[in-house]
């Protein structure tokens, strides 16, 4: 029976049983299944290595995980915490950190600008070398070679100084306008600039050393926070649930995504609101198939008359048409998988598609389209089309034979 069933669904999909090609509904149906499916997977995907590019351009400044403190701004550790964290084997990077405001006057050019520092020690910040990887000229150091103070800047902030190597800034804490007692002035030597491929940072960021950062802003001890990089076979859970048990109170670890709750939640909204944008197409097939199966069973009352008169049970009737919306679904989503796949690769392995020169950080869109998401994709198309034949269905099944063999 489900042999017979799947057989006289696929011809009933033909325009007439002694043509071969199929009907134009049946292609429209297909075609809204496979465009949906495609659609669907590529901006999955887009959206998928736009999270991941984002996620690791903020990593880069701010670490996969952050011990901060629960209330004000200054974070007191007691001696041998740091090394302790260190020590754990969840744990790969321990960097603190001090943070700030600063102005940066440039004499030799007369230019101000504002801008945020932070101060690190380069020997923990910079030992992953992701840092290295995205530094665009000069040298990632900290210090000169006469064993000064150096800086490093973002690549749009550094452009705010005409990218003057070797140049002496002096940097202005906020209190040094504002209080009478004064605090230290900085002074560090341009070493170079980093592009880190999120604006917000190459605009503003700047990076000094740990010590002198200290000088600056916290003479009376204590750090902004600490920087944590899970280690490379630990999950940022993982590490999270290690470094948490180790920390005194009043302090606690963030993810990069509890420290950027804006960004999370617009990256969250955008990728929820395109899929069920786009999830609308896949709806409005649906509504193609049920019409098309719908048609298909009105065209064949004379069929499914004769086929009851011979003892045919509503079940074969039921299954005839269900297997059509089965058919439809089974076409159009292996060819929306195979549309979304080459689509991704236009966009990004190939030069076909590029972006604009300002993106300098990114050539091509990124793109990073899990199985995941393909099965997940394929399984609501596929289970829609289904479900659009069963009205259908049961209409054909309840189908009068005497009125369809007098039509």
């Amino acid at each position: 029976m489900n042999s017979l069933s799947w057989h006289l669904a696929w011809r009933y999909l033909r325009r007439h049983p002694r043509r071969r090609h199929l009907a134009f509904s049946t292609v429209v149906s297909v075609a809204g299944v496979a465009l949906g499916v495609g659609a669907l997977l590529i901006v999955m995907g887009v959206l998928s290595g736009l999270e991941n590019f984002i996620e690791g351009s903020v990593i880069t400044v701010d670490a996969p995980l952050t011990v901060v403190p629960d209330s004000g701004s200054v974070l007191f550790l007691e001696d041998g915490t740091l090394a302790e964290l260190e020590a754990l084997s969840q744990v790969g990077v321990v960097s603190p950190y001090i943070q700030g405001e600063a102005v940066i006057r440039m004499p030799s050019r007369g230019v101000d600008g504002g801008c945020r520092i932070r101060g690190i020690d380069p020997a923990r910040e910079f030992s992953d070398g992701v840092m290295a990887e995205r530094i665009s000229y000069g040298e990632l150091s900290l210090t000169t070679p006469e064993g000064g103070s150096g800086i490093v800047m973002g690549l749009y902030l550094a452009e705010q100084f005409y990218h003057s190597i070797g140049d002496s800034l002096y940097l202005f804490p906020p209190k040094a306008f504002f209080s009478r007692r004064g605090h230290a002035i900085g002074r560090a030597v341009f070493m170079g600039a980093v592009e880190t491929g999120l604006p917000v940072n190459d605009e503003t960021l700047a990076y000094i050393h740990l010590d002198l950062a200290r000088e600056m802003y916290l003479p009376d001890g204590g750090l902004s926070g600490v920087n944590i990089r899970p280690a490379g076979n630990y999950s940022i859970e993982e590490a999270a649930n290690a470094v948490s048990l180790i920390l005194p109170p009043g302090a606690s670890v963030r993810t990069w995504r509890d420290l950027n709750p804006d960004l999370t939640a617009s990256m969250e909204l955008e990728r929820m609101g395109a899929f069920l944008a786009i999830l609308l197409i896949t709806l409005v097939a649906t509504f193609n198939i049920m019409g098309t199966i719908a048609r298909s069973a009105i065209e064949r009352r004379g069929d499914i008359s004769v086929l009851k008169a011979m003892g045919a049970q509503n079940r074969l009737i039921f299954r005839i048409f269900l297997w059509e919306g089965v058919l439809v679904g089974i076409t159009g989503v292996t060819l929306g998988l195979i549309l979304g796949l080459v689509g991704c690769w236009v966009l990004g392995d190939t030069t076909l598609i590029q972006l604009p020169d300002v993106y300098s950080f990114h050539e091509n869109l990124p793109v990073d389209l899990s199985a995941a998401d393909m099965v997940l994709v394929g399984l609501v198309a596929f289970l829609l089309s289904t479900l659009s034949g069963v009205i259908p269905a049961m209409k054909a099944a309840g189908l009068d034979p005497v009125k369809g063999l007098g039509s």
